[in-house]
């Protein structure tokens, strides 16, 4: 489990190194907000080394089945539908009592790249097209790496708790975004690779990533959060 786990606190550590080293530099050195400081630096600097990382994983395995099924990529069932849909609602409703309970404890529930987002309206727009680009990638590279690559092989070593150690992992992969953002987050560290385990199906975990942070963030380019 051990080469698992260190792509996980790899990929904390370069978050963390983005969100409190690189987002203040470009800041600072071009005045650029620090979401799309995010949205740029953490593609190449983030996202990319953790998929590298959990493709040279995968290579290591030794007579891999087929892709699909060995990434558990197969088309979802009805029944995965309604797990999907069931935990989509479940984790979203756990997701809105959790940010109540931060705002009674007076907890900023926004990573700090995020704490001052304007909204991205008039001059601000461009920001919008740069997500389009970046959001994708996010949700289907951390799925891929995640859900389809590691979750199986932890499964092989740790069972029926597998899930756990994934969305505990998951959660150090989050640190640097704050206590108050790790809370709110909760719901989905448990929610996702619990039903991606039991349906034994990614495009489930990619249905509740996307279904949460994308209304998420359009929220925060709104400025309704």
């Amino acid at each position: 489990m051990f080469p698992d786990a260190l792509v996980f606190v790899g990929g904390a550590i370069l978050v963390g190194g983005v969100v409190h080293v690189g987002i203040p530099a470009l800041s600072a050195a071009t005045g650029m907000d620090g979401m799309a400081a995010w949205m740029l630096l953490s593609v190449p600097l983030v996202f990319t080394p953790i998929i590298v990382a959990g493709l040279l994983l995968l290579r290591s395995e030794p007579d891999r089945p087929p892709w699909v099924v060995r990434l558990r990529l197969q088309g979802p069932s009805k029944q995965d539908w309604a797990w999907g849909l069931m935990g989509l609602l479940g984790v979203g409703v756990g997701s809105g009592v959790m940010f109540l309970v931060c705002n009674q404890a007076g907890l900023d529930t926004n990573p700090p790249f995020a704490r001052h987002l304007q909204p991205m309206t008039g001059e601000r727009l461009w920001m919008f097209f740069v997500w389009l680009v970046y959001w994708p990638i996010n949700i289907l590279g951390e799925n891929l790496v995640w859900r389809a690559i590691i979750l199986p092989r932890m499964e092989q070593r740790l069972g029926r708790t597998a899930w756990a150690w994934n969305a505990a992992l998951w959660g150090v992969f989050h640190t640097a975004f704050g206590l108050g953002n790790l809370l709110v987050l909760l719901p989905s560290l448990l929610g996702v690779p619990f039903v991606s385990q039991k349906r034994k199906n990614t495009w489930l975990a990619v249905l509740l990533h996307a279904g949460l942070s994308g209304p998420g963030f359009v929220a925060l380019a709104l400025g309704l959060v």
